[in-house]
Parts: structure tokens; sequence; C-alpha cells
């Protein structure tokens, strides 16, 4: 399958398709350290609901930096890779806060393993705040948070005022902990 899309990209033909059909190539082309790239089954839709209903706006809440932060960046992955793949508008955005802002701070050798997908979530529209109140607790300088993450005063106001945009909250459960 990889070939495939290889020879039809580097083709008048591939261009041609990709145009017609772009989920087909473009689904493969977001690339995600570490996350999975399930094949797309083109007999299941949402009914032309997210083409009606632009743009999507989905807001992840996360306090923990353990399985509730993987569960979170994987499910954002995947959402812009079908959102984009098919042409639909999105806006993704991440409050970290609580043990959460240790994963925004670039020196912290524990959880930099999560920047290159941070990084490429970030490129590809995603949007992240860092609440100030926990990084003040839990000792995270402003000047060691990403330089594409926003620094705001409190989590639980940002949460609020995105609610407030008209984004949907994603609360995953923190089902462990570290």
């Amino acid at each position: 399958m990889r070939n495939l899309k290889q020879l039809l990209r580097r083709s008048v033909l591939g261009a041609i398709l990709a145009a017609l059909c772009p989920a087909v190539v473009l689904a493969a082309d977001i690339p995600y350290p570490n996350v999975p790239n399930p094949p797309q089954n083109p007999k299941l839709s949402y009914g032309g609901f997210f083409k009606r209903h632009q743009s999507v706006k989905i807001l992840f809440a996360v306090g923990q930096p353990g399985p509730q932060l993987k569960e979170s960046l994987i499910n954002a992955a995947l959402v812009t890779r079908y959102l984009k793949a098919h042409g639909y508008g999105y806006r993704i955005h991440f409050v970290l806060y609580s043990k959460a802002v240790f994963v925004a701070d670039q020196l912290n050798q524990k959880y930099s393993t999560w920047a290159p997908l941070l990084e490429a979530l970030h490129k590809n529209g995603v949007t992240f705040s860092v609440c100030h109140n926990a990084m003040a607790l839990l000792h995270v300088r402003s000047a060691d948070v990403y330089p594409f993450m926003k620094v705001i005063p409190a989590g639980i106001l940002s949460v609020v005022q995105y609610e407030m945009k008209g984004y949907q909250p994603i609360f995953n459960p923190n089902t462990e902990t570290e």
C-alpha cells in the first residue's frame, strides 16, 4: 500500500487521484510519532455532519502526564488525521493543568519523549496552554515552556473560556496514576 501511494504521488495520475480522492492520500500524510494509522473504512461516515458543522472545536483538558495525556494526544492525532483527510476544518486546544504542566517543560527529561508528538500536533494546528498556577506550585519556569505553548493564569478558567467559545471538552479519565 505504501509503495502504491509513493508511486501515485510521483505521477500525473497520482496528482489527479489526489485531487479527486484526498482521503486516500492525505490520511497517511500526517506523520505522528508513535501514533498508529489505522486503515480507514470508506463505507463508514458521519453522514455529512462535520461537513455541515465546521469547524470542529475540541478541547482536551489534561491534568495528569501519564495515561490520560497519552490517550488525549493519540486521540487528537487521530482526529486531526481524519478531519484533514476529509477536508473538514478543526480547532483543537489542550489545557495542561496540575501535574500535566511537567510535560510543557522542555527541560524535563522524564517527559521529553512527548516532545516530537507535541510539536507534530502543533504543526498541524493544535494549540496548547499551560496553567501558571500549577507551574508556580510545581516549580516549572515559564522560560522552560515550549515556545509554541502559551502560559495562562489559571487552567480552570481557560477550560471555561474555551467552552464559552463553543469548544467541546474532552476529559479522558485518570485511569492510572504515576
